[in-house]
């Protein structure tokens, strides 16, 4: 069902559907337009009922109307026109004249168009209008339609050019009139009736079509947001296009109708006209109008409009400069409070605020005399021999950190005329000194390590070798006990191990002393890489890991061979000691940017809990339990042996993933 509801083939019907509703609509709309307007007379006006109808209340009220018009022109004409003659003439251009019979009377004269005797004779029918004043002003009303406000006031209103006519006003519509208007009523009111209701039901419809593809605009048939090329278009081109589509139809229809009532077009052309444009706008209107919807979903909205990007961008400025404002305020407040805190920042901002009134001083003075400019001038030049005396200090000071930080520990800054300068260049110079000693004490203690462990590595040299070669000749007796043989045994394995860990322990010191003397060479990094995973091959074999080897041509740079075989031996070991067993080991060998890259990384079988340049340290190991047959040096002799050689040696760890990157320089 999901996939139904948001498939194309749904959508794209739901949106033909919905176009053509909108066309049917505005077609029933033009059709019920057409029949109301072929009506002779516009009866129907949307009243309750026939008696309330506006054109009866408006041709009966025509003779109210036409006597105070009458009254009116009397009172306001420039010419010598009596009330008569007025009388006479608005009366003959009563509303459907045809239609309307009336009696006038004021004070004894009548005026009728039906041969009427007096009001009376004129009641005696269905729709009917009375009114009479008489000499004393009061007012009689009278009638059987809804008696408009205009027609029941005329009398009032005639009081303000005569009060004292004596004035009686019935019209009437005869029934024969009255029943055929009636029937026009009737008609009239369900030809709007059944547009407005079919045009509504239309209306109803596309709405809900158009309410169930804005749900679900920008989603395919398994759910997920998509868009399309037009919602790449900026936000105000869709805004424009819908503006100009409900615009234009309305335009368009305008002028049609407006044609159809003075020109007589054909009702074809109306009919085709009104529908083309309704549907050409709908189209305009839902395809434009879903592209902005997917845009508001898929927040893309803002992002894709000009007056958007403009207003984001305006707002990331002020949010900029709010941010800097609160960030320098908040500063200076706190560099104020310190100021003021400290004995030289008071007397500083003492000496300005003095500084500063003093000139202000001799400002007003300058008005009165020629004193006031010569102080002024005497307070400003003593003002800048103060600040150039300290920014001199301030200067010394600051090319003296800058020496110091360069390494000249030695470095004193000396001659500094201010006093609280004084004891900055004071802390200055004992940082020195302290950095000094510092870097001595660690200097000397880090030569004493070194030279320690490289005294001690050469003094257990013999008695290994002895060791050895006793467990060696130990070995060789053929009388020898099986247990006295399986201690020998251990023996000769636990002393190999101490001698390789001494031989490591003596190369990594040296190496790090600088001692060590290097062969360098021009080397060729996939030769060198292919040259050390023979040598383990057998290892391999072994360890159920999977090599995965790839390296370019040409690769070649400048190193000691043996001590970057020494190296790469370090790192297939490592990779084989700790690697989780059934994974792969990746080798590779690269040219980047004129750098030769070798790189090897692996699936760590345990967790990796320590930083990338802690386990480059001596006996540092990942395998905090020491389960493996690792010294932790392997790692600490290869990133030395390579940075001996020029090169760079990075550990990177990602989760689970131990990589090593070697890179050197591209011959």
């Amino acid at each position: 069902m999901k996939r139904l509801i948001y498939s194309g083939y749904t959508k794209f019907a739901a949106a033909v559907l919905c176009v053509l509703l909108i066309s049917a609509g505005m077609l029933t709309a033009a059709n019920g337009f057409i029949r109301y307007c072929d009506e002779e007379r516009y009866i129907y006006g949307f009243e309750n009922s026939f008696e309330d109808s506006q054109f009866v209340d408006t041709t009966l009220n025509s003779v109210a109307a036409a006597v105070f018009s009458a009254y009116q022109d009397t009172a306001n004409a420039k010419d010598v026109s009596t009330l008569d003659e007025n009388l006479t003439e608005r009366l003959s251009r009563v509303y459907e004249p045809d239609v309307v019979n009336y009696y006038v009377a004021v004070n004894d004269k009548i005026y009728t168009n039906c041969g009427a005797q007096n009001a009376d004779q004129l009641k005696n029918v269905r729709l009917y209008q009375y009114a009479a004043r008489d000499a004393g002003g009061m007012i009689t009303r009278d009638g059987r339609t809804r008696q408009s406000m205009m027609y029941t006031n005329t009398l009032e209103d005639i009081s303000l050019f005569n009060s004292t006519d004596v004035i009686t006003v019935c019209a009437n519509i005869s029934d024969a009139v009255s029943a055929k208007f009636e029937e026009d009523w009737n008609r009239q009111a369900e030809i709007v009736r059944k547009t407005f209701v079919n045009a509504l039901i239309c209306a109803i419809l596309a709405l809900l079509l158009m309410v169930y593809l804005i749900c679900v605009a920008g989603k395919n048939r398994y759910g997920e947001q998509k868009t399309v090329w037009i919602d790449s278009v900026w936000s105000e081109v869709h805004l424009a296009a819908i503006a100009a589509a409900v615009i234009g139809a309305a335009a368009i229809c305008a002028l049609i109708f407006d044609a159809y009532m003075t020109s007589h077009i054909p009702v074809y052309i109306l009919q085709y006209l009104t529908t083309a444009s309704a549907a050409a706008g709908g189209a305009v209107i839902l395809v434009f109008g879903l592209s902005l919807v997917r845009k508001i979903k898929s927040g893309r909205f803002l992002k894709t409009s000009v007056l958007g990007i403009v207003i984001l961008w305006c707002g990331k400025c002020l949010i900029r400069v709010f941010k800097w404002l609160r960030k320098h305020i908040k500063s200076g407040v706190q560099a104020i409070k310190q100021t003021l805190a400290k004995k030289s920042g008071a007397l500083t901002v003492s000496a300005l605020f003095i500084y500063t009134m003093a000139i202000a001083f001799c400002g007003l003075l300058t008005s009165a005399s020629a004193f006031g400019p010569i102080m002024g001038v005497v307070i400003f030049g003593l003002g800048v021999f103060i600040l150039a005396r300290r920014g001199t200090d301030t200067d010394k000071i600051r090319k003296g950190a800058a020496v110091i930080r360069n390494g000249n520990l030695q470095y004193k800054i000396s001659d500094i005329k201010s006093e609280d300068m004084k004891e900055l260049a004071k802390n200055i110079n004992e940082i020195g000194e302290g950095l000094e000693k510092t870097v001595s004490a660690q200097l000397r203690a880090e030569r004493l390590k070194t030279d320690l462990i490289t005294n001690v590595s050469h003094d257990l040299k013999t008695p290994l070798t002895s060791i050895i070669s006793y467990t060696e000749l130990l070995s060789q007796i053929k009388d020898l006990p099986e247990d006295a043989r399986d201690y020998v045994s251990v023996i000769s394995k636990k002393s190999e191990r101490l001698n390789n860990l001494t031989q490591d322990l003596f190369e990594v010191s040296k190496v790090q002393s600088g001692n060590e003397t290097l062969n360098m060479e021009k080397l060729d990094a996939a030769l060198l890489v292919n040259q050390t995973l023979g040598e383990r091959d057998n290892e391999i074999q072994k360890s159920e890991l999977k090599f995965c080897v790839s390296t370019d041509r040409e690769l070649f740079f400048t190193a000691d061979g043996r001590k970057m075989s020494r190296t790469l031996e370090n790192l297939i070991d490592n990779a084989l000691k700790y690697a989780m067993k059934g994974t792969r080991v990746f080798v590779s060998a690269t040219a980047r940017e004129n750098r030769i890259v070798i790189e090897i990384k692996n699936i760590s079988a345990y967790q990796m809990d320590f930083d990338a340049d802690e386990i480059t340290g001596r006996f540092v190991r990942g395998d905090k339990a020491r389960a493996s047959d690792g010294n932790g040096l392997g790692l600490a002799i290869a990133k030395s042996y390579t940075e001996a050689c020029g090169g760079k040696f990075d550990v990177i760890i990602d989760g689970d993933l131990f990589k090593v990157v070697i890179s050197f320089e591209k011959d």
